[in-house]
């Protein structure tokens, strides 16, 4: 069980530092360029905490994960110490969902505390929105809420976390997947 959970974790900071700004911008972050990105949440338990950033201040991105059959969602605010990780499984390019199975992971920034579902089994997410931004190549505007019905665990040491129903509205980077291409077939016979 411990080499399982320690995997995740592993992925879980990999993640974390494929879409983590690498530093400070040269303008104001916001989180959709043309504003209306947010998430809401209540966090208890080990930490309590009031989710409710809006557009500005905020840093979100997401794309599909390796394999595409899950998207990932990330929301942070440096003022906050706190990034929040929304994986949902069965979304496609542009698709809107009910129901579809989730996983939440949140870190708390700076102090190397990490809370997951583990799994894609213990949240469920609707999307309500998952548009193509015009002028922005491969950027989708993706909305939706949540809800989770059990408690995220604390990973590597004891301690839970419950999260209210959330909303949220982020940028997801989704590239269009090209077809292999076929080798080219030599003109005429081989020597």
């Amino acid at each position: 069980m411990k080499t399982h959970r320690t995997r995740h974790l592993l992925l879980a900071m990999a993640t974390l530092l494929a879409i983590a700004p690498a530093g400070a911008t040269d303008g104001p972050v916001a989180c959709l360029p043309g504003g209306g990105g947010h998430l809401q949440l209540e966090i208890s338990g080990d930490f309590t905490a009031q989710v409710d950033w809006d557009n500005a201040g905020t840093v979100c991105d997401g794309g599909p994960r390796p394999g595409g059959d899950a998207l990932r969602l990330a929301f942070s605010r440096e003022a906050d110490e706190l990034m929040v990780l929304v994986g949902i499984t069965g979304l496609e390019r542009g698709a809107t969902g009910e129901g579809l199975l989730a996983n939440i992971t949140i870190v708390r920034q700076g102090m190397g505390r990490f809370y997951g579902t583990l799994g894609a089994h213990a949240c469920v997410v609707d999307v309500t929105e998952n548009l193509s931004q015009p002028g922005i190549e491969d950027g989708y505007r993706v909305s939706g809420q949540g809800r989770c019905a059990a408690g995220i665990e604390a990973i590597g040491r004891p301690g839970e976390i419950r999260v209210s129903p959330f909303e949220f509205t982020g940028m997801a980077w989704w590239p269009e997947t090209d077809e292999p291409d076929e080798p080219d077939e030599p003109d005429g016979p081989r020597p």
